[in-house]
């Protein structure tokens, strides 16, 4: 599925997102500026997070209550995040959030049995198409 959307409505994206995966992981592609975490944002939105939503670059991981996660592999890369144990928190029920994942993450964790939904964003003028594809 592909939709392009102004930012404005980005809430029509995060509706799509709850129908596919309320439960598992959700990896965010695309380049600086794409909209990552911006997307992140309305979805925590939408469990009704009220404190701000940033990106992890430099922590890793942000939790957000107890059924939202917030992942960022940029600085870190994949190597990191297996050997920091992270791949294990993947296991916890609730929407996991990375950012910065690449294919490999993806094939990974659909071998190991999670349910896998990956959103592509780029950046058209004045508005962002997000091709979501669920994996598995």
């Amino acid at each position: 599925m592909e939709l392009c959307r102004p930012i404005e409505k980005i809430g029509e994206v995060v509706k799509e997102l709850h129908a596919l995966i309320d439960n598992g992981i959700v990896i965010l592609q695309g380049d600086l500026a794409a909209g990552k975490t911006t997307l992140v944002q309305a979805l925590a939105q939408s469990f009704g997070v009220k404190e701000a939503v940033t990106s992890p670059t430099f922590s890793l991981q942000q939790n957000y209550g107890e059924r939202l996660f917030h992942y960022d592999i940029y600085n870190h890369g994949l190597d990191q995040f297996m050997s920091l144990g992270l791949f294990e928190e993947l296991e916890k029920e609730g929407l996991h959030l990375i950012e910065w994942g690449d294919d490999r993450l993806v094939e990974l964790l659909s071998q190991a049995g999670f349910e896998v939904v990956k959103v592509t964003i780029k950046k058209e003028r004045d508005q962002r198409c997000y091709k979501i594809t669920k994996v598995g």
